[in-house]
């Protein structure tokens, strides 16, 4: 490959294949993917310029399962090594690129960070995902879910500060937000709504981060989501939705039989 169009994002790139002109590494994600976003997050917060590369996760190619053999994304190709897990990526990418410093340079403060953001991990997203497949407003899940967002809501009161990470946002709050950017979109397919009554620092910390140009520049299309999750939860899930297809060739049926017209029969695509 002697070129490659840092806009395209989904053509299919092999892990050494040339990145585009200023570019410093390869980003393997998809479109609505929350682990990915950790990623993206990172990298556009230290303003690193990558390559990123939607994966269809329906049809990974074999070599994909050599440079992650859980076969998911996100995955990082940065000077011909492979680095994957989002929270392993997005650490990577503190460590690889230290400026701006995202973490606390603080022991205590940073692993309070930890914290915060392992518990949204482990209890939160499970909860998040338990909701969305129900389709509903399942009353217990909902609950549940209600739980981990008021131990989030407990996190930032006993913070005192605007963010997770302090006065700006961090690797926390990066780690955190691409669920809380989705409960909007869950709320459009459970009727699930977070309360600013019950949660207002967390409400509070939603719109400031709202105007966070890294979450900005990673944001993802909220119909996309919806259109996305509700075919996910029925087992058929669209891993290219939001890419550029070609139309579909248009032509007449000879019968009820479905046989394509003569003059159009034996045409290729």
């Amino acid at each position: 490959m002697s070129s490659v169009d840092a806009n395209d994002e989904d053509t299919l790139r092999l892990p050494n294949d040339p990145l585009p002109p200023g570019c410093v590494l390869r980003l393997y994600s998809m479109r609505m993917c929350p682990y990915a976003q950790r990623a993206r997050l990172m990298l556009s917060a230290k303003k690193v310029k990558y390559d990123r590369v939607n994966v269809d996760l329906n049809s990974k190619p074999d070599w994909f399962f050599d440079i992650n053999f859980y076969g998911e994304v996100p995955v990082i190709i940065h000077k011909g090594k492979n680095v994957y897990e989002s929270l392993i990526c997005s650490e990577y990418v503190e460590e690889a690129f230290p400026n701006p410093q995202m973490y606390s340079v603080d022991p205590y403060q940073r692993a309070l960070e930890r914290i915060y953001y392992n518990h949204w991990t482990k209890k939160g997203v499970p909860a998040f995902y338990s909701l969305m497949r129900a389709g509903h407003l399942d009353e217990e899940l909902a609950a549940r879910l209600d739980e981990h967002v008021g131990k989030m809501e407990e996190f930032l009161d006993k913070a005192g500060t605007p963010y997770y990470s302090g006065s700006k946002p961090g690797f926390s709050d990066y780690m955190t937000w691409p669920w809380f950017e989705r409960i909007p979109m869950l709320g459009e397919i459970t009727d699930y709504k977070m309360s600013a009554s019950k949660f207002p620092k967390l409400t509070a910390w939603v719109q400031r981060m709202w105007k966070d140009p890294v979450v900005q520049e990673c944001k993802i299309d909220g119909k996309l989501f919806v259109d996305h999750y509700s075919k996910y939860r029925t087992g058929r899930p669209d891993f290219t939705i939001g890419m550029a297809k070609p139309e579909p060739i248009k032509e007449t049926l000879e019968n009820l039989d479905g046989l394509r017209d003569p003059s159009t029969r034996d045409r290729k695509k």
